[in-house]
């Protein structure tokens, strides 16, 4: 009898002590992070952003300070500024290739490149800004992803986010690759 009991006793442990560990993926601040930065990278005016910082009257600012927290995330810091700026000039130097088709946005949050330019030094020259590329886009989600504390096994949420502004801000001409193909934006 005494074995069945600490049988029971065993198996209600055992119940109890299992946890759940709920991963948080802060979702809302990573598609807002993402948007800013590609905004940011792409050279579109983010206008809703600068709608939200309207200035508290001068009257208030005695009793006041201004704080803006919940429109700006603390996500630009000198690594990803520097980050910024490197793939903010690439991106002027790789808009033709976007707008002659031979660029593509995938779904992973990476550059492709869709097609090759004709000539070999054209082909070298791209295959190059697509690496330096994609190397800054690695290095800018694993600097995101530690600045707002997501687990490495959040990282393709992470990335998936980040296609989507890709995609959404490549400039005309460029390849979007869908969960049913590519097609020409």
């Amino acid at each position: 009898m005494r074995k069945i009991r600490f049988l029971w006793v065993l198996i209600a442990l055992f119940v109890y002590s299992c946890v759940t560990v709920n991963i948080y993926f802060p979702a809302q601040e990573a598609q807002k992070t993402a948007k800013e930065i590609v905004n940011s990278i792409r050279g579109n005016v983010n206008v809703q952003q600068k709608e939200n910082k309207k200035p508290v009257p001068a009257s208030f600012n005695i009793f006041i300070p201004r704080a803006y927290a919940a429109d700006v995330l603390n996500t630009t810091n000198a690594k990803i500024a520097a980050i910024k700026q490197r793939m903010r000039n690439r991106f002027e130097i790789m808009k033709p290739y976007y707008m002659e088709g031979y660029l593509g946005e995938g779904l992973n949050g990476f550059l492709v490149i869709y097609k090759q330019p004709k000539s070999l030094r054209d082909r070298l020259k791209l295959k190059k800004l697509v690496a330096d590329e994609n190397r800054d886009r690695n290095a800018l989600y694993q600097e995101v992803a530690r600045v707002l504390k997501i687990q490495p096994s959040q990282m393709d949420r992470l990335k998936k986010i980040f296609a989507k502004q890709w995609q959404d801000t490549a400039p005309k001409g460029t390849y979007i690759q869908t969960a049913t193909g590519w097609i020409r934006k």
